[in-house]
């Protein structure tokens, strides 16, 4: 196991390091090229801001992730058997291509072609589960896991996406949700996704200096689909045994609830954003300021103490949730409803700060 926490190590330190050195010239290439996100109309920033941080954070990953393969295989120490990896960094390349296209072209891209792009990419991942049910066909089961995993996806991608709408909160959230994520796989048979999970934290802290309080460049669709997508994958690894024989009774829905808790800002804040614009029979896909971010901005609370403040719900509900891992069915679901309703209290008390400052009309923002 020493073997393993030194590789976890080295990786971080790489990518960490990595990302430090490349975002500064991510800035410079997206101000020489023009791929950059500019204040004005639905746009709340003050200033022309690059937009390819992702491919900072993606660099430093590969980067981290390269050290550690290096190391590892057939014949050394510590064989994580990282070439079984290879559709999901395919997938997750595709995914980053996607937002790159969509940074580039900012706008432009219709929202039926980024989604159609989102399930291009997660198909890859499940290419050997798709030929073996078009080839064998398959149970009940198989058939609604499939539907589970291509939503879960998707849902996670774009809660994060979602969630890059205020300097530091995506990337802060991620860094815990990923953190969260190596205290629970570090203790269990998933090394290879307790890696990717390290390294994208490193990634990540050293992206973040760039990009809280102030920002010198954005993420971008690219790095928020890319980091999500990966979310995606290592918190698959916490939900093992849904739809599977769970003797509770509930077809194994209990295991699904800590990777639940871990992510719960991201996924109750898109919830949230979706059901107001639903409610008020707008497009889900058209970018709003509905936020909990921009709630609390317009509360009175400056942009880095709104950030902050999600964070810390972030980090609470994320130590929820891998206690959850450890709990009984029973109590997961007791622990998911408390912060729920935790959740929708603190949205109340946020709506209140909101209505109290005397805030009128809502206007848009950039997701």
């Amino acid at each position: 196991m020493d073997g393993i926490f030194t590789l976890a190590a080295q990786g971080f330190s790489v990518a960490f390091t990595a990302a430090l050195v490349v975002v500064p010239l991510c800035i410079a290439i997206a101000l020489r090229y023009g791929v950059v996100d500019r204040p004005g109309g639905r746009k709340t920033h003050e200033r022309v801001t690059p937009l390819l941080g992702g491919v900072g954070v993606l660099v430093a990953a590969a980067s981290g992730l390269a050290v550690v393969a290096w190391q590892t295989g057939p014949g050394t120490a510590v064989d994580l058997n990282l070439p079984d990896l290879s559709l999901v960094i395919a997938a997750s390349l595709i995914m980053f291509v996607i937002g790159l296209v969509d940074d580039v072209f900012k706008d432009r891209m219709a929202f039926q072609l980024k989604l159609l792009g989102q399930i291009l990419g997660v198909a890859v991942i499940m290419w050997p589960r798709i030929v073996h049910l078009a080839t064998e066909g398959g149970d009940l089961k198989e058939w609604l896991y499939s539907i589970f995993f291509l939503g879960w996806f998707l849902t996670i991608v774009n809660s994060f996406n979602f969630s890059d709408n205020m300097n530091g909160l995506m990337a802060g959230l991620s860094i815990i949700a990923f953190a969260a994520a190596v205290v629970y796989l570090g203790s269990k048979d998933s090394v290879r996704s307790m890696i990717v999970a390290v390294v994208l934290v490193g990634a990540l802290l050293g992206f973040m200096p760039y990009n809280f309080p102030r920002s010198r460049v954005f993420l971008g669709d690219a790095g928020s689909m890319f980091t999500g997508f990966l979310m995606a994958f290592v918190l698959l690894n916490m939900s093992q045994g849904f739809l599977g024989e769970a003797p509770e009774g509930d077809y194994g829905f209990s295991h699904l609830i800590p990777a639940i808790l871990i992510m719960g800002v991201p996924l109750y804040d898109a919830a949230f954003v979706v059901l107001m614009r639903l409610v008020e029979h707008r497009p889900i896909y058209l970018g709003d300021n509905h936020h909990l971010s921009h709630r609390l901005v317009r509360g009175g609370f400056t942009p880095v103490e709104a950030v902050v403040i999600l964070w810390g719900l972030g980090s609470f509900l994320a130590g929820i949730g891998v206690m959850a891992v450890f709990a009984k069915p029973a109590y997961r679901y007791l622990l998911l409803l408390a912060s729920l309703l935790l959740m929708i209290a603190v949205t109340r008390v946020i709506m209140r700060f909101e209505r109290r400052a005397g805030v009128g009309a809502l206007g848009a923002s950039p997701r």
